[in-house]
């Protein structure tokens, strides 16, 4: 039986009107008050919670693939990574890829950031940045060394892809397109 009517009736002996009025007076003060929603507030938090999934959804794509990087959702990074491979004098090997994040982008930026980046030849440049690059203390896998040279050769490229392109914090604050960061990730050592 679901409401209080359905077992008042079921009962065996009625009861009286006053104890059944005051059932009913008693029900009504000790139950939960529904207030009435707002025709809109439904909407909003189905519109909410799809926004805040979508969200989710594109910030874990993007940081899935440059781990530990963090990236305003508005920018884009490319999506195909830049090579970056040498092995050490010790025979250490390192395996790293590089990337190009671009601030207030124009439509298509991130195909033709990652079509530029098929196009090119990127065979032994990490090689040839470690071998040219300054041997630093504390730095047996060469990153540093690699990393020291690496912004240049970012620049020149992004330039290339991008006539005209802002660089780092230039036009900060304004809607120039710009390269706002590059960087590269390494895989983590398993030996």
């Amino acid at each position: 039986m679901d409401t209080l009517d359905e077992r008042l009736a079921s009962m065996a002996q009625a009861l009286p009107a006053e104890a059944e009025n005051e059932a009913h007076r008693m029900a009504r003060a000790t139950a939960p008050t529904r207030r009435k929603r707002a025709r809109w507030m439904l909407p909003a938090l189905v519109g909410g919670a799809v926004v805040l999934t979508a969200g989710t959804s594109i910030g874990v794509a993007t940081m899935s693939h440059w781990a530990g990087v963090e990236m305003p959702l508005e920018n884009v990074r490319n999506e195909q990574p830049i090579p970056l491979n040498w092995v050490t004098e010790s025979g250490h090997s390192e395996q790293c890829r590089a990337w190009i994040e671009i601030r207030n982008p124009q439509d298509g930026d991130r195909a033709s950031l990652d079509a530029a980046i098929l196009a090119h030849n990127w065979t032994g440049l990490g090689q040839r940045m470690y071998d040219d690059g300054t041997p630093e203390p504390d730095d047996a896998d060469g990153e540093g060394r690699v990393g020291a040279g690496l912004e240049p050769v970012l620049r020149a490229f992004a330039e290339d892809t991008f006539p005209g392109i802002a660089w780092l914090n230039a036009n900060a604050g304004t809607t120039t397109r710009a390269v706002a960061a590059t960087g590269f990730t390494c895989v983590p050592d398993v030996e």
